[in-house]
């Protein structure tokens, strides 16, 4: 993924091959479990590529990488990503701003996704891991809805970002079992057949009954993530591994790109607090998305009003107490980046990665996604993938989080931006840039997949 301020682009040059970082994350949400074709490239149902490229952020300086993209490939649902990145060297403080040294952005992640298992055929697992260092995050460990941007802010009401170089290590495996319910109920994977991107064997497929339509998938995701700042030797690290167990329903006519019906996800996350986790906690949340399809001009293929909303709840999360005294967690809190956390490429696209973070949260968006029919990239035999179709897209949202769920809180004082998007479906698979506008200014997203 990459995030790209306002600032970094008055800096400096940036240049990004037409796929940045494809498949950093893998499948959207609510996407269910299929085998998609192409009706007119019969020959080419099995992807590759190998991608330079190159970009600037904040907290990476001038970066570039590679990437490697296998679609379809030991199995006809299967991806297969790996990716690996190296930063420009820049000044940094460490040992808390004794020394200053150069250092540089670096890391790696791997990533199999939906492969369908030898024990049972209607469970599928997905791994993906990362190891990255960073010499320059902006972190929001106190991400309340009065919190700042502003590093120098001397608010006594507002709580700060901290500045720090760390690492953030990841590691999860994803156990899917479509149930044998609805669309699920004969043939486990569906066949979703396109042409040039639109399906069109799904005429009366999306928004029939839930549970007896569409596909209902139950998982179970253990994951593992370390978070580090050597800057602040209140907090040197964050540790936390833990379950997930989540009901999974879609009912439209193409998970990657819905045209109609809609989808639901609940989800309970919780480290128990074993091993070397930091503390344990627990969330939850809940998903919906609806896809209403209208009329098509003469010049579009597609015209699409998408919704979605979304809350969490963490139980656990004890807001009148810390962790350590003096210290600046609290008990049984989630880390920043899980339970209610607002901000980055999916949800309040104008704020920072994971830049509200508390207790309850809630959010709400619209698109209006289109699909012309110009496409300059079609029918390019030089090219190693199809690019389908290009697809803009206008989106506002709304959200908040706070130390409660009491919606008469929640529902007021909330965040807003307003942006647009230029998508393209290219191996299958919609990638994304974005721009998006709110009260702490503007941002940019390249990003993989639709974000509901």
């Amino acid at each position: 993924m990459l995030k790209i301020t306002r600032a970094a682009l008055i800096k400096r040059f940036i240049f990004v091959t037409f796929i940045l970082t494809l498949q950093l994350t893998a499948g959207p949400a609510g996407a269910g479990e299929y085998i998609s074709e192409d009706i007119k490239r019969s020959g080419r149902q099995k992807n590759w590529v190998i991608l330079p490229y190159i970009f600037s952020s904040d907290s990476m300086g001038l970066t570039a990488g590679a990437v490697a993209i296998f679609n379809g490939y030991i199995q006809p649902q299967m991806n297969i990503v790996a990716s690996t990145f190296v930063g420009e060297e820049f000044d940094v403080n460490v040992q808390a701003e004794q020394e200053v040294k150069q250092e540089r952005a670096a890391g790696a992640m791997i990533a199999v996704d939906s492969y369908q298992s030898f024990f049972s055929e209607r469970m599928f697992i997905t791994a993906m891991g990362a190891y990255g260092y960073y010499p320059n995050q902006r972190l929001y460990l106190d991400g309340g809805n009065e919190s700042t941007r502003d590093l120098e802010s001397t608010d006594p009401n507002s709580s700060t970002p901290f500045k720090s170089q760390g690492y953030n290590n990841w590691f999860d495996i994803d156990f899917r079992y479509v149930l044998p319910w609805g669309e699920s109920t004969q043939q486990i994977l569906p066949i979703i057949q396109l042409s040039r991107g639109i399906p069109v064997n799904r005429a009366d497929i999306g928004g029939g009954r839930p549970f007896s339509t569409g596909q209902t998938i139950f998982g179970s995701k253990l994951f593992y993530s370390k978070w580090s700042a050597e800057k602040l030797k209140e907090a040197p690290s964050i540790n936390t591994n833990g379950i997930r167990f989540y009901l999974d329903h879609d009912n439209t006519d193409y998970p990657s790109n819905p045209s109609r019906g809609y989808s639901f996800k609940g989800q309970f996350s919780a480290d128990l607090g074993i091993g070397n986790s930091t503390q344990s906690w627990n969330s939850l949340e809940f998903d919906y998305a609806h896809y209403i399809e209208l009329l098509n001009f003469s010049w579009t293929r597609q015209n699409v009003l998408a919704f979605n909303a979304w809350t969490a709840y963490s139980p656990s999360w004890r807001t009148d107490q810390e962790l350590v005294e003096g210290g600046i967690l609290e008990k049984h809190q989630t880390p920043m980046w899980e339970g209610a956390r607002l901000g980055g490429w999916n949800r309040m696209r104008a704020y920072d990665n994971n830049r509200f973070s508390d207790k309850a949260a809630v959010y709400g968006t619209m698109e209006y996604r289109l699909i012309p029919s110009l496409n300059p990239m079609k029918d390019q035999s030089w090219s190693p993938f199809a690019i389908d179709w290009f697809q803009t897209v206008l989106f506002v949202e709304a959200g908040r989080v706070a130390e409660s769920y009491d919606l008469s809180i929640l529902l007021s004082d909330m965040k807003y931006d307003v942006g647009f998007s230029l998508r393209a479906l290219a191996a299958k698979m919609p990638v994304r840039f974005e721009y998006a506008y709110g009260s702490e200014g503007s941002s940019m997203w390249v990003m993989l997949n639709q974000p509901f």
